[in-house]
């Protein structure tokens, strides 16, 4: 079995496109709660601050800051290897370009579409929800720019890109299971790595193995 990464738009559906696929394939979804978890047992409990905070130019060098990230790249590594699942943002699409068995999605949608979902979900007005929405994604595309250096905006580094204000729900989450089990049965031809390559703190892949195996029960 293998990884798929989705990456998503706020607003764009893409929490609940995640956890239909992964039941439907039977893997286990790994988002913001899980990586948080892990991290907090290695003393990093202030991932949400450092994730939905924008640095100003000499936060994005402090050293606190710095050694976050590095370790969520490698607790992100670590779950990736151990594979089987769906991992929910947090850059992930960008630690696993050209690998063999790793399947890249990203959830977009129009603004407009975006807002109309938010405003129904909290029921604020037009107006704050989309000067919310905007500051929200202008945040993380810095987190991910700047601190993981890829755009979650290139659509090169995905292998669907998916508008989910043109096609339903269950039509998104067919497509991407479809396509996951192609690259399963016929791994990509000008891939360079398999997730077993990736390089893990044993301690850390043990603890990762542990929560996924909670998960499932």
């Amino acid at each position: 079995m293998g990884v798929i990464t989705i990456s998503r738009q706020i607003g764009s559906g893409g929490t609940y496109i995640a956890e239909s696929v992964a039941a439907t394939l039977g893997l286990v979804l790994i988002d913001k709660e899980d990586i948080e978890a892990i991290m907090g047992e290695y003393g990093f409990s202030a991932f949400s601050a450092v994730y939905d905070s924008a640095p100003g130019f000499w936060g994005r060098y402090d050293e606190h800051r710095s050694l976050t990230i590095t370790f969520l790249r490698s607790a992100l590594q670590a779950f990736a290897k151990v594979g089987d699942i769906v991992l929910l943002g947090r850059g992930g699409f960008g630690l696993l370009q050209g690998y063999t068995d790793a399947l890249n999605v990203r959830l977009k949608a129009p603004l407009e579409a975006r807002v109309l979902r938010k405003q129904a979900e909290y029921g604020q007005s037009d107006r704050q929800c989309k000067q919310i929405l905007i500051r929200n994604e202008e945040i993380r595309t810095m987190f991910v720019k700047n601190d993981l250096a890829v755009d979650h905006n290139d659509a090169r580094l995905f292998d669907l890109v998916i508008d989910t204000s043109i096609l339903e729900g269950d039509c998104i989450v067919s497509i991407i299971c479809d396509a996951y089990g192609h690259l399963m049965a016929h791994p990509r031809i000008d891939a360079t790595h398999l997730r077993s390559d990736l390089e893990v703190d044993e301690i850390l892949l043990s603890l990762v193995r542990r929560h996924i195996e909670a998960k499932r029960g």
